[in-house]
């Protein structure tokens, strides 16, 4: 039986969509799990300014990219300006003495080298890191380091590393959206777009869809926010066209026969279902659902 460990997880904001710095007892290893539009938080940080190997995720969690840096706060730089897919950085460093250059690059080699292998994610590396020799005793070392990355990733969510459960095994983990079935993209927004977009122009835009999933969605709905808070009506959607000047965003059009949810599908009990960016579901889970708690549950059964 394997020893117990503790693992306190640090909430920045008490949000847990937000900001969270993830430590686990006896060891050096330390994550940092940050949204994009939180990036000025990282600089504040000064254990982001050493060496540290990364991993950058979409919204839905499907696509990832794994990289290192000796400086993490001056290599996102590039990553926010040239990368447009990811919305969560997912950041390890080591306490202490901290990690170094050969170490970092054998940890990015052999991290994309086991996610390609779990296939659980679409790894958008373009090549394939070399992996840089360590003498035995620091690789052991690095080893035991990456095997503590390991489990606090998949206490947060991000099974990367996880290979596949055997079907004869129970499911444990939330399915891939690439996996679970949906037809419909859910887009927030407020009721001055929603009139002069989604019923004026019959059109949504900037909106980010994994090119896998665009095949699949034939309706578009939109939630909106604050103080409405709600899925309040959907459209049959006839073309989807990516906007030149953002990659990795599109625009929506749909046939103009809005048809208002009734009755809507409100926030309901759990104030951190609030949707901050767009969603898959399938529509007639939309139609059953009284509330988005009661939606997610449908759409993870």
């Amino acid at each position: 039986m394997g020893r117990s460990k503790n693992i306190t997880i640090h909430l920045k904001d008490a949000d847990p969509n937000g900001v969270k710095i993830a430590d686990l007892s006896n060891s050096t290893a330390r994550i940092y799990v940050l949204p994009r539009h939180e990036l000025a938080y990282a600089k504040e940080r000064a254990d982001l300014n050493t060496p540290a190997f990364y991993m950058l995720f979409n919204d839905e969690r499907t696509d990832v990219y794994i990289g290192e840096s000796e400086n993490f706060n001056k290599r996102v730089i590039d990553h926010e300006a040239k990368k447009d897919f990811w919305q969560w950085a997912v950041v390890c460093i080591a306490t202490g003495a901290g990690l170094d250059k050969a170490e970092v690059k054998f940890l990015e080699s052999h991290a994309a080298t086991l996610a390609v292998g779990t296939n659980r994610f679409n790894v958008l590396n373009k090549t394939s890191p070399n992996l840089n020799n360590l003498h035995e005793f620091k690789k052991a070392s690095v080893l035991d380091y990456f095997a503590d990355i390991e489990l606090l990733l998949a206490t947060l969510g991000f099974n990367l590393f996880e290979p596949e459960k055997a079907e004869s095994e129970p499911a444990m983990t939330k399915v891939s959206s690439d996996q679970r079935k949906f037809d419909t993209i859910v887009c927030p927004g407020d009721y001055g777009g929603y009139h002069d977009a989604f019923e004026a122009r019959s059109a949504w835009w900037s909106v980010r869809i994994g090119k896998a999933n665009i095949s699949k969605l034939k309706y578009i709905a939109l939630y909106v926010s604050a103080p409405v808070s709600a899925i309040i009506s959907y459209a049959r959607i006839t073309e989807i066209e990516p906007l030149e000047s953002t990659p990795g965003k599109y625009r929506i059009h749909h046939d103009g026969q809005i048809i208002p949810l009734d009755p809507e599908v409100k926030l309901g009990p759990n104030p951190n279902l609030s949707l901050q960016s767009s969603r898959y579901f399938l529509l007639e889970d939309i139609l059953q659902s009284k509330n988005l708690t009661e939606l997610t549950q449908k759409a993870f059964s």
